[in-house]
């Protein structure tokens, strides 16, 4: 009666142990296809993961000017931005009424714990200018109406420059960005003496401040690509 037992209660285990073991095998399999599903749901992720960013600069309309510009990242920690901006016949910061179309590539290195395109970076850039300019001319005065009397001559200019500048940029939720910078620029046509009117020492004043060391900033606002 005893082996009798023996042999049911070895045979009842062995069949357990197959049966676990069977179950492992599949647990196993589970496991394998839901790593390999994780694995190319990441890589999709990865793939995916935006790198253009799309900008509107929403304080250039206080100078009356359009700013925008398209970022590209090409590395980890480096992007390629392109900008464009136009500005229309605006007293602002000149002397004169200046109308100007600028573009400007730029080179970003992205610092900090973050990745491009967000976090602090450091970027230099190059701009192509042109513009032109309602210069305001003093004819003279007129002792009947008491009334100054001025003309108007039109002149256009051709400039580049070049500049760097720090910012930050933040990414929110993958879809919205806010990239603020502040720099300085160096363009080209700040002319201090005129050789073809040797008595004009400021032939391009017209064209201030927009021509020689400038200021560059902005607070721009983005969607992700």
């Amino acid at each position: 009666m005893l082996k009798i037992f023996v042999i049911v209660f070895s045979f009842r285990l062995s069949e357990i142990a197959l049966n676990l073991f069977i179950q492992k095998e599949k647990y196993m399999q589970f496991i394998s296809k839901l790593f390999v599903i994780v694995l190319i749901l990441t890589s999709s992720v990865v793939s995916a993961q935006k790198k253009n960013i799309l900008k509107l600069d929403i304080s250039s309309p206080i100078m009356r000017t359009a700013n925008v510009s398209f970022e590209h990242q090409t590395k980890e920690r480096s992007s390629f931005v392109i900008g464009g901006l136009y500005q229309d016949q605006s007293d602002g910061f000149a002397s004169s009424y200046i109308t100007r179309v600028a573009i400007t590539p730029e080179f970003r290195y992205y610092m900090g714990k973050y990745n491009a395109p967000e976090g602090i970076y450091l970027s230099m850039f190059a701009r192509y200018q042109y513009m032109e300019a309602l210069e305001q001319i003093y004819v003279g005065y007129d002792p009947i109406t008491y009334m100054t009397i001025y003309d108007y001559n039109k002149r256009n200019i051709n400039t580049g420059g070049v500049g760097m500048s720090f910012g930050y940029q933040r990414i929110f939720q993958d879809k919205i960005s806010i990239d603020v910078n502040f720099g300085t620029i160096w363009n080209s046509g700040d002319t201090r003496v005129s050789t073809s009117e040797p008595f004009v020492e400021a032939p391009n004043e017209a064209f201030r401040p927009y021509v020689g060391y400038f200021v560059r900033t902005g607070v721009a606002v983005g969607f992700l690509f």
